[in-house]
């Protein structure tokens, strides 16, 4: 068995270990003799892989070559099967054959495994091949001349899957929610713990049972009457109180993923005194920022240092897990802030002192919590079916939120989130992020994609462009319909007719008629707002926009209702209701009745 050294400190509590002793088809174990010169080379493979990335040749996480271990088990034993004892003794047929006998292997939901998946089995090829002179038993000829082993496996870049985002409503309601208890609660949280280590120090100094301390620490409880504002459940009793102080931290790690971006590794990494501040010599006020490392590609233990700049909210955040983490950080005499207990089970944590090991808790133990805050915040549905949330999707939401809207900031925004890994680099042009780059356009082009299937099935269409589209739209019929009309709808993308997608419509732009004086490029995002592209030829907008201009009825209308306003401004917030109104009515007369609410008149 091989024991990596951590890479982190994720990685202390259950270092990655490696067993070299797997079974064969035969029943035999790979530490058998006869598999010595074999086994010899494996491990000089692993060992390699760890200490070299093929991309940027960096040292590579223990995880990562432990994932490389289960490719290369899967491998070898095919190789048993197969009667090949040396990896140089692997000839075009060989890989050829492998390749197809991994390709039909039954995936998860799938009758084979995925291109991605392919690539990852095949990558091992490539390894082989270029370690040739560091190992003794390698291959002796090009696995994939003139191609890579993502070609060889058909893995495309529109094909691969990536980590998804939140949906919108869906990640509205988790930020606002969590906001919400941050901002709101976590004094009267903290509070609660207080009371309840001090009712449990003092029922354990009178000599009470485990089970006497907790009710005497029950009963502190409901004497303090602490009230939590808002939708939050009160502390009246130990099991509320646990459960409110995971909700807080769930709720400061949705707060620092979703508006400021680090991936998770880096969050769990965050010491006490992480938020400094930077002055800008333009500025008056000093910036505040979050000060830690970043983990990915970095050989060194401690990461690469690395600054994300933190709105107010994220400030907060990190207050809050100060506060949390305190009496968990004298105890261990350890900085990080997220310091907990191996078992997430009830109040005896909060103890003083803690009467179990701390350290920082997985990524995977973090993924649970956060689904816990998603049914405890009642977030709503997505498609009919609760959104399950993981840690990197707050990653990825912030990047499409920040990047949809401004592209002129790409090189900001990577540098932000810290993209400065040689292969990055690498692929990096005229001060542009490039991978970012292709990942925001993929998903601009998938949600053009999908805004044209939504307006080529919807009853109906406001806006010049939206009546427009109504009159020239193909009528899809049949029991194929659904289909048809995603093809359809990707036969536009690919034809070159992207759209703009906001909150308030869409926009099918055409430079000669923008009226935010766009270019060729799309849309001027300086004067691209509603009530321009309310007047605008390009314009459309559909029953999922009604909410929207619904609301900005209600906004304008307590406008009027303030006497002390200019009059300028009055004439301003009447001009925009009319509009928003007008929208509405269309909306409402395009499919024959209103299906969001109560029809709104003049």
């Amino acid at each position: 068995m091989w024991v990596f050294k951590p890479t982190n400190a994720l990685e202390e509590r259950s270092p990655i270990r490696v067993h070299w002793n797997f079974t064969l088809a035969d029943g035999g174990r790979f530490t058998d003799d006869r598999f010595a010169s074999l086994l010899e080379s494996s491990r000089q493979l692993i060992a390699l892989i760890r200490s070299r990335s093929l991309s940027t040749g960096l040292a590579q996480r223990a995880s990562t070559a432990a994932g490389n271990f289960k490719l290369l088990r899967e491998l070898l034993r095919w190789m048993d099967r197969a009667g090949f004892t040396h990896f140089a003794d692997l000839d075009a047929t060989a890989l050829l054959q492998f390749h197809r006998a991994i390709a039909e292997r039954c995936g998860h939901g799938r009758a084979g495994l995925s291109p991605t998946t392919v690539q990852q089995y095949l990558r091992l090829f490539t390894y082989l091949y270029r370690f040739r002179d560091q190992l003794g038993d390698a291959l002796r000829i090009d696995p994939f001349p003139g191609r890579t082993h993502g070609e060889v496996a058909g893995v495309y870049g529109a094909e691969i899957r990536h980590w998804p985002y939140t949906p919108d409503g869906i990640a509205v309601a988790l930020v606002q929610g969590a906001i919400d208890l941050v901002t709101n609660n976590a004094s009267c949280i903290l509070r609660a713990r207080r009371v309840y280590a001090e009712a449990m120090a003092g029922a354990a100094q009178r000599g009470c049972s485990a089970i006497g301390c907790t009710c005497a620490a029950k009963r502190a409880l409901q004497q303090a009457g602490i009230e939590a504002s808002g939708d939050a459940q009160s502390i009246h009793t130990v099991a509320e109180l646990a459960q409110a102080i995971d909700m807080l931290y769930a709720a400061c790690f949705v707060v620092i993923s979703y508006l400021v971006g680090p991936r998770a590794s880096e969050i769990l990494h965050l010491e006490a005194g992480c938020v400094q501040h930077r002055r800008d010599g333009r500025a008056d006020d000093a910036i505040p920022v979050i000060v830690g490392a970043i983990f990915k590609r970095q050989a060194e233990y401690t990461g690469k240092p690395h600054e994300w700049v933190a709105p107010p909210p994220a400030v907060q955040a990190i207050s809050v897990l100060e506060a949390l983490s305190a009496v968990h950080r004298a105890q261990s005499g350890r900085p990080q802030l997220w310091l907990r207990r191996g078992q997430w089970s009830g109040a005896t944590e909060w103890q003083d002192p803690c009467p179990d090991t701390l350290g920082i808790p997985s990524t995977w133990r973090m993924s649970l919590l956060l689904r816990r805050l998603a049914r405890w915040l009642d977030l709503p549905q997505h498609n009919g079916k609760p959104w399950q949330l993981s840690t990197h999707q707050g990653r990825k939401t912030f990047v499409r939120f920040a990047a949809l809207r401004d592209g002129s900031a790409l090189l900001a925004l990577a540098q932000h989130l810290g993209h400065h890994e040689r292969a990055v680099t690498d692929h990096s042009y005229v001060g542009t992020d490039y991978r970012l780059t292709r990942e925001i356009e993929s998903e601009i082009l998938e949600q053009s994609a999908l805004a044209w299937e939504h307006m080529l099935a919807a009853p109906g269409l406001g806006g010049r462009a939206g009546a427009e589209i109504m009159a020239k739209r193909p009528r899809f019929r049949g029991a194929r319909l659904k289909q048809d009309v995603k093809s359809y709808a990707r036969l536009l993308v690919e034809s070159g007719l992207v759209l703009g997608v906001c909150d308030w419509g869409f926009c099918v732009y055409r430079e000669e008629s923008s009226a935010c004086l766009g270019n060729a490029i799309g849309p001027n995002p300086a004067r691209r707002e509603p009530s321009t592209c309310a007047r605008c030829a390009n314009f459309a907008v559909s029953s999922q926009h009604r909410p929207y201009w619904a609301e900005q009825v209600r906004r304008h209308e307590v406008l009027l209702d303030e006497p002390a306003l200019p009059l300028q401004t009055l004439r301003i917030a009447r001009e925009r209701m009319d509009e928003a109104r007008a929208l509405i009515r269309v909306i409402d007369e395009s499919e024959g009745r209103s299906k969001h609410g109560q029809r709104i008149d003049r």
